[in-house]
């Protein structure tokens, strides 16, 4: 298979699947993986770094999804209509308060994609909140996931180079 072998093949499948599993289930982290499989040398930079950016964004996409079909689920309109209004409590006001801001910059043109490109490559705000309110906007899943992959890809590549670079004025 020439410079790109079976085992970059493996480290970028595996990679794939661990990155989708830590988008959706945040105890599993990314980037503590990317940091084991470059200390331990299981596979060069770019596979690893690229799976888990990809498996990420996919990941983050289904949340985004999630979000934006799931009003649409039967368990969530009769919950909707069960609730009666909102709470009256300050926290639970100042929360939604808050959320609204949030969810107000994140669908507006001009800074929506950028929030998401800062939080897939800087990881603030987090990319799992971004994603989700993403979801209730009505910015377009192709360019959340694109511009989600970009900044992970650039965030992982970050880390795994960083690593390996140290690895190597290490030994």
């Amino acid at each position: 298979m020439g410079a790109f072998g079976w085992s970059d093949l493996v480290a970028l499948l595996t990679s794939i699947g661990f990155g989708i599993a830590s988008a959706v289930f945040p105890l599993a982290n990314a980037e503590t993986y990317v940091v084991a499989s470059q200390v331990s040398a299981v596979a060069g930079v770019v596979p690893i770094a690229i799976g888990v950016a990809l498996g990420q964004s996919v990941g983050k996409l289904l949340l985004f999804l999630g979000v934006r079909r799931g009003r649409e689920f039967r368990i969530v309109r009769s919950r909707r209509h069960k609730d009666g209004g909102p709470s009256t409590g300050p926290v639970r006001m100042r929360l939604r308060a808050w959320i609204g801001w949030l969810l107000a910059l994140v669908g507006q043109p001009r800074w929506g994609l950028p929030i998401v490109g800062m939080a897939a490559l800087v990881g603030i705000p987090p990319l799992y909140a971004v994603a989700l309110l993403a979801g209730a906007t009505k910015m377009r899943a192709i360019w959340f996931f694109l511009v989600a992959a970009t900044g992970r890809i650039g965030r992982f590549l970050i880390v795994a180079l960083g690593i390996g670079g140290l690895a190597q004025w290490l030994t």
